[in-house]
């Protein structure tokens, strides 16, 4: 009998860290962010100093987006995390990786966000679980501008499922660049004051 596999793989795309595999467990929450859109993500970003980036990533899942920041030299990493198996795999991801400028939180997004921040990031990845009416990924923006989690100038990444309602920004985030891949639409927005 063969024996059940509990975890796939995940390649980083790029950086320090190019080609590395890390550990996901296999199971049908998870949806990690496809490898070219990671890879035209990060080439979005390239005009911008990495090295200097605080991320919040608020829906953490395979901390994939994350592990790229860090492969691209950020500064430092606030994860959201509110599984438990999930959460505990991250954890073993980053101790093999030897991150150490990070802050890996268990914790409903929700929740963490609704208090005020007293570091503002100037990256932000929200890729909640997909939900037709977008829920999640409405309240999570507000809660981001409203408690001070975002720097001015910030940049926002959104994935979302593309046949669902459709979403509101704050009207102070500025689609920056959109794409579509099949069943996913995703975003950078840059926030203006």
């Amino acid at each position: 009998m063969k024996k059940k596999k509990y975890f796939n793989t995940i390649n980083i795309t790029s950086g320090k860290w190019k080609g590395k595999k890390i550990k996901v467990i296999d199971n049908k929450i998870l949806k990690p962010t496809m490898c070219f859109i990671r890879e035209n993500l990060f080439n979005w970003l390239m005009k911008n100093d990495l090295h200097l980036f605080n991320c919040l990533d608020c829906y953490a899942g395979t901390g994939i987006l994350s592990f790229e920041a860090f492969s691209r030299n950020i500064l430092f990493a606030t994860l959201i995390e509110n599984n438990k198996k999930i959460f505990q795999q991250l954890k073993k991801n980053i101790f093999l990786l030897k991150i150490q400028n990070i802050s890996l939180i268990y914790k409903n997004t929700l929740k963490f966000l609704s208090k005020k921040s007293n570091i503002e990031y100037d990256l932000i990845f929200i890729d909640p679980p997909f939900c037709k009416k977008n829920i999640l990924l409405q309240k999570t923006c507000i809660l981001l501008e409203k408690n001070n989690w975002l720097k001015n100038n910030a940049n926002i990444f959104i994935e979302y499922k593309t046949k669902s309602n459709k979403i509101f920004l704050p009207k102070n985030w500025i689609k920056y660049r959109e794409k579509r891949f099949g069943i996913v639409t995703y975003l950078l927005c840059k926030r203006i004051l």
